[in-house]
């Protein structure tokens, strides 16, 4: 007998014989065929993420019985089909893992790649999994960034001023070449990227430019633009006290441990300490001895009593002025429970940065046990608390503040029994709007340079957002304008006045309409050489007082420093011709009738050069026998 049972809806019958006998034997179930496919997800690559060289492909895949095989495929997206890349049946705890070399000729860089996989079990049933896309890039194209942190533009300096530039690269720096007056003076290969700059060799009362050039290890470069500085070594009695700010801890916050306290100074000539007291006691005192300083001190707070401290801070400037700078209060708690503090560090933006419009404030924070929350402040003040988390960040529009202006930020992270973690303050410069100068300098001709036939201007153009063009002027006269880099015109000298100096310039325009006028250079147009020197000549055959008959191969020997414009020969005064390219010759028939009556006769020559100097042969004297 046989019964009759429904499986599922992808099965309608399903027929289960059970085969009885006479005996109390079990009945035999015969297996059902498996035609349930595999599934699955790809691990990595991420979606929207940059691929290079021999990458790693990983998958997830699994079935009712079991995979047997899982094939890796890659689509460009022009291609109409997949490619197999690879091929793998060893799994481990379902993820199956394959290579993709990028680094083969047949994959285009900085194309889109469509990556999948196909798995198929035991008995041949397939599963194509949903693509994601990658970008392929071998080639690092992204150039290096950085700034020049000491001096500032437009500061007055003196004495020995140390040179600094920050620079970051996604891989790594090459070298840092810091230069003055288009000068270099450096080169580092790895940090600090600082120069001394002794301003005392320097002529006083001048302004001197300063910028630097990074590469990266892929050669890419970036001219940081350059900043202006005046040297004055013979500086006026200073009346002027120095400012600052005391950046970190924030008052009212909880410190423990080794604490951190930071100031930031700057004088109009010279930051040359800071004072840092504790209670009214001097605690310690760091020596800045420049215009503008960033100083810490680091207070061991396990030896304070637990509980409320004032922190103050004095800035003394090199002519003794002081500054007392706001003291504030902190708790000193070293002895709580929980006695680990979170730790807070500000991820977004980079310090230093120049931000506009709203910005995110992303924080990296942790704690031994949990994070409560996290405060935001901005200049000392609390603008923000975010409980939510776990990406605690804080949006933070700037439109309605003042602009151009420095700000202070900070951050502290509370843990459930209130342990404080801050973070060391950053400062960020707010620009939301472009009035920042475009910068360039003319690379190329240099000034006072002679120039003769088609010379190409070359224009080093750099602004704070984009630029928008680049105007080539001679004589003042706008010739060509550039929205592209490299900023380059090909100036033909040969439509110009020969011998006359005149003048390179340009102006560089951002995309905000601020434009900056490149100081311009003089050069002198020479297109056509000053020739005063007269060639040489020689006759080379015949020689004088030869014997001659027929075609004789009368040859001269002539030369030039800048070059010969012609040759004329002459028998017995009578002209034959000429001829302007080397080797200078004639062929003379002996029988013509060319010349005075007789068989002896003398042949002579003259050498023009292209500047019209001209040179006359030494007559010689021949017999023609015919």
């Amino acid at each position: 007998m046989f019964y009759v049972t429904k499986i599922n809806q992808n099965i309608t019958f399903a027929f289960l014989f059970i085969f009885l006998s006479c005996a109390t034997e079990d009945p035999t179930l015969i297996q059902l065929p498996d035609t349930t496919a595999p599934s699955g997800y790809i691990v990595s690559p991420l979606n929207g993420s940059s691929v290079s060289g021999n990458t790693s492909l990983q998958v997830i895949a699994i079935d009712n019985e079991e995979v047997d095989t899982v094939y890796f495929m890659i689509k460009s997206q022009r291609d109409n089909s997949y490619r197999n890349v690879d091929s793998t049946t060893n799994v481990s705890n379902d993820i199956w893992s394959g290579k993709w070399n990028t680094q083969n000729t047949e994959w285009v860089e900085n194309e889109n790649y469509f990556i999948t996989f196909k798995a198929v079990d035991l008995v041949g049933n397939e599963y194509i999994a949903a693509p994601v896309v990658v970008k392929l890039d071998n080639q690092d194209d992204e150039s290096p960034v950085g700034y020049i942190k000491n001096p500032i533009t437009g500061q007055t300096v003196a004495g020995q001023v140390s040179i600094e530039v920050e620079a970051s690269d996604n891989k790594s720096i090459q070298y840092v070449s810091i230069f003055i007056n288009n000068e270099i003076k450096i080169t580092h290969l790895s940090e600090p990227y600082i120069y001394n700059w002794n301003t005392e060799l320097e002529t006083d009362d001048l302004v001197y430019s300063i910028y630097a050039v990074i590469v990266d290890v892929d050669n890419n470069r970036t001219t940081i633009p350059p900043i202006s500085v005046t040297v004055n070594n013979q500086l006026p009695t200073d009346v002027t006290p120095p400012t600052g700010a005391l950046t970190s801890p924030p008052a009212g916050s909880t410190v423990f441990g080794n604490t951190s306290i930071q100031v930031t100074a700057a004088d109009d000539q010279l930051i040359d300490y800071i004072e840092f007291y504790i209670d009214g006691n001097l605690n310690g005192t760091f020596d800045c001895n420049g215009p503008s300083c960033t100083a810490s001190y680091n207070w061991e707070t396990i030896n304070e009593n637990e509980g409320e401290h004032i922190i103050q801070v004095i800035l003394v400037d090199g002519w003794n002025n002081s500054t007392v700078l706001t003291p504030i209060s902190v708790v000193v708690d070293n002895i709580d429970q929980d006695d680990i503090h979170p730790t807070a560090v500000i991820t977004s933006p980079a310090s230093g940065a120049i931000v506009d419009g709203n910005v995110l404030i992303e924080t990296l924070v942790t704690d031994n046990l949990e994070i409560d929350k996290v405060e935001f402040f901005i200049n000392n003040e609390s603008v923000y608390t975010d409980s939510i988390g776990s990406d605690y960040s804080f949006l933070w529009e700037t439109d309605t503040l003042p602009d151009d202006e420095h700000y202070v930020l900070a951050v502290i992270a509370y843990d459930l029994v209130g342990n404080e973690g801050p973070s060391t303050a950053i400062t960020v410069y707010l620009d939301n709007d472009d009035n920042v100068l475009p910068h360039g300098s003319i690379l190329y001709p240099y000034a006072g340079q002679i120039v003769s036939g088609v010379e190409t201007v070359s224009i080093n153009a750099e602004d704070n957002n984009s630029i928008d063009t680049v105007e080539f002027y001679i004589n003042n006269i706008l010739v060509f304008s550039d929205g592209t880099q490299p900023y380059e015109y090909d100036w033909d000298t040969n439509l110009e006045m020969e011998d006359l100096n005149h003048i390179v310039g340009s102006i560089i325009r951002d995309d905000s309409g601020n434009q900056f006028e490149v100081p311009s250079i003089s050069v002198l147009v020479n297109n056509i050489p000053n020739d005063s020197n007269p060639p040489t000549i020689t006759i080379s055959n015949p020689l004088s007082g030869q014997t001659v008959s027929d075609t004789v191969n009368f040859l001269v020997a002539a030369y030039d420093d800048i070059g010969i414009a012609y040759v004329e020969f002459f028998i017995d005064g009578f002209t034959l011709g000429t001829d302007d390219e080397a080797p200078f010759s004639y062929l003379w028939d002996t029988a013509s009738n060319i010349g005075v009556h007789g068989n002896q006769h003398a042949l002579s020559a003259i050498v023009v050069d292209t500047a019209g100097n001209t040179t006359f042969s030494q007559p010689i004297l021949v017999i023609v026998e015919d």
